[in-house]
């Protein structure tokens, strides 16, 4: 048997976390004030289930001491074998159909066997489909006077408020640090384990806040008895607290070497997705530390930023050590600073073209007609990349004393200004003729005409053709 279900609390006084909800439900029991349907709400495994079932249990026990299950009485020893068939555990996402509750609601009319209650326990009860909630709700206005429902969910918003109204909610919150540590040293204590304090934060810190996922891991890094964190580095291939120190502090000081700390963490076959894990943890630690003695944490700050960013994208990454090498090299590089730098504004003029001289991080001024306009650099870059050589520019592209008109370029602009999806797809499958100052749209069908025709759509598309030199334009739509 697991640790988990070898120390799951067999009564209230065990459950050291949820103490709100604890004592609620024990002085309800103790004032004969139980109602017919309970709803648990909120994050995963914070412990909705067990308390479910300390709650069925000790509404059924014989002989309740200081309300809480006696744990020896006949109600409670056929609970714990899971032999008592009063109290009934469902598991909603394989109950989903309408079916399902309509039995159950059937079973529900005839009276406990030997328990003083009905109990029902459905977990996750989000799952049940619309249907089945229906059927569902006029038992729990009206539960039979034998009959008690515990509803649990990990995702409230998908339950109707229907259902939810005619329940007593409790919302659980998610375990603290102390009380995981708490548990794990009173496991610890019971199985003659001996552990270190390193080895119960790395645990603690990788555990989300679900105490199951602690004790699992730390069932897992139990040997001979011991649990040292020396060893769960090597047994995770993690990177110890100094090597991780060593890397924020070239992070830090934009260190090129830390490329070749990177590949070595790599050659050497380390966890990269762990160790950038821990890493979070740790300058979150270094930056919260560093604030409470006023120091400067904005650099803190962006690394963290820029992580988080990158660890999301990991998820759909085809190589997950590309993704965060890029990382790395935006961080050493101060990559977000040039890119800021190269989008400042800068000053053009409209009359002839020059064609530009792209150096490495410089474009050389374009003069075209007449007056002087305020662009960004990357408008400029966005012209270049309409033409199928970097150094050149089209004309036609921006003069609209040219009958040439560049629809990708139109389209594109409007997808930068956040243009509604509905209109640049209607765009791309229509067919777009620019001539005598009128631009013909072609449209697909009826429905894209729709996103095209409205007053807000042509007025963007104008603006947009404006921004590009084509004033005074007539949109006609096909």
């Amino acid at each position: 048997m697991s640790l988990y279900l070898k120390y799951r609390p067999s009564d209230f006084d065990n459950l050291m976390w949820q103490k709100f909800v604890k004592d609620t439900l024990r002085k309800a029991i103790a004032d004969s004030k139980t109602v017919g349907a309970y709803l648990l709400c909120w994050p995963r495994w914070t412990g909705k289930t067990t308390t479910a079932r300390l709650l069925a249990k000790t509404i059924n026990c014989l002989n309740p001491h200081d309300w809480n299950p006696c744990l020896q009485c006949e109600i409670c020893k056929e609970f714990a074998t899971e032999s008592l068939i009063d109290i009934i555990e469902i598991d909603a996402a394989s109950h989903t159909w309408v079916d399902n509750i309509r039995e159950l609601i059937e079973r529900a009319q005839f009276s406990p066997t030997k328990a003083k209650y009905k109990i029902y326990i459905i977990d996750e009860v989000h799952m049940l489909s619309k249907w089945a909630f229906n059927a569902l709700l006029k038992i729990l206005e009206e539960p039979p006077s034998h009959v008690k429902f515990i509803l649990a969910t990990t995702e409230t918003h998908k339950v109707p408020d229907t259902i939810i109204s005619r329940c007593q909610r409790y919302d659980f919150k998610r375990i603290s640090d102390v009380d995981i540590k708490t548990r794990l040293e009173f496991i610890a204590l019971k199985e003659g384990i001996e552990v270190d304090e390193q080895s119960y934060n790395y645990i603690i810190k990788n555990s989300n806040w679900w105490l199951r996922n602690a004790i699992s891991l730390f069932e897992q890094m139990i040997s001979d008895s011991k649990i040292i964190y020396s060893d769960i580095v090597e047994k995770l291939w993690i990177i110890s607290e100094n090597e991780t120190s060593s890397f924020l502090e070239k992070l830090l000081t934009k260190d090129s070497s830390i490329v070749s700390d990177f590949d070595k963490l790599i050659s050497d076959w380390k966890n990269i997705k762990l160790f950038f894990k821990e890493l979070i943890f740790f300058i979150k630690k270094v930056a919260l530390d560093k604030l409470k003695h006023n120091e400067q944490i904005s650099d803190y700050i962006k690394i963290i930023d820029i992580l988080d960013e990158t660890y999301t994208k990991t998820k759909n990454s085809l190589d997950e050590n590309t993704t965060f090498i890029i990382w790395v090299l935006k961080i050493v590089t101060d990559y977000n600073q040039n890119i800021k730098e190269i989008n400042k504004p800068v000053s053009v003029q409209k009359k002839e073209i020059i064609t530009p001289k792209i150096e490495e991080k410089k474009v050389e001024e374009i003069v075209l007609e007449n007056k002087t306009e305020e662009l960004s650099w990357e408008d400029i870059f966005d012209v270049f990349g309409t033409s199928n050589n970097e150094n050149n520019i089209s004309v036609n592209s921006i003069n609209s004393n040219n009958s040439s008109f560049d629809s990708i370029l139109f389209i594109d602009n409007l997808k930068k200004s956040w243009a509604k999806w509905a209109i640049t797809m209607a765009l791309r499958w229509a067919k777009i003729d620019f001539s005598n100052s009128v631009l013909n749209i072609k449209v697909a069908s009826v429905i894209t005409k729709r996103s095209l025709e409205n007053a807000d759509s042509i007025s963007l598309m104008h603006a947009i053709l404006g921004e590009m030199w084509f004033n005074d334009i007539k949109i006609n739509l096909i």
